[in-house]
């Protein structure tokens, strides 16, 4: 079996409670592990971003988001560890009410809480490089300012990204 040697594609997903609160989780596992991180994963050939955040969300902590349609709210090229490289999506949602996150994979998350964004921001312990960058480049949450650029989830903002995942298949596929 060929080793995947292109760009990745993930989701993140700002999984926001009543109080405006980010649900966030420490990773173990895989890459970052021992980091805090938000829930979230791959981008899955012809999956649209909102259908891969929902789905994501619901497979690692059974939660379910309101009906709303999910804002775009940043992106990142995350150069990682181990020649991992990702450009990251993240995606803005609330929670159905009194919905509870669990702890469904714990081979991969040893558990989820929920903090601000001003407790995030002062965390101490290591945060995953996606929401460290979403963190350092932002001094306030980007999904509650005016001038948040809001992409529609076209499927014509799609081509970058499935250039960037076709050309990585290419180039796994010719090793």
């Amino acid at each position: 079996m060929a080793q995947f040697c292109g760009v990745g594609v993930g989701v993140a997903v700002v999984c926001l409670d009543s109080r405006n609160r980010i649900l966030i989780g420490k990773r173990k596992g895989s890459h970052g592990a021992g980091t805090l991180a938000l829930p979230g994963g791959h981008l899955e050939l012809n999956e649209e971003w909102e259908t891969c955040a929902r789905r994501e969300l619901l497979e690692e902590a059974g939660v379910e988001l309101q009906p709303e349609p999910m804002r775009h709210i940043f992106t990142t090229n995350d150069r990682m560890e181990n020649d991992k490289h990702y450009v990251t999506i993240f995606l803005v949602g609330k929670m159905v009410p009194g919905s509870m996150p669990k702890t469904l994979e714990p081979h991969k998350c040893e558990f989820w809480q929920f903090c601000t964004w001003k407790e995030l921001k002062e965390e101490e312990s290591p945060v995953f490089l996606p929401l460290r960058q979403l963190l350092d480049l932002n001094d306030s949450p980007p999904w509650q300012t005016e001038d948040v650029f809001n992409i529609s989830l076209s499927p014509s903002l799609l081509l970058p990204l499935a250039a960037i995942v076709c050309l990585s298949i290419v180039l796994n596929r010719s090793e």
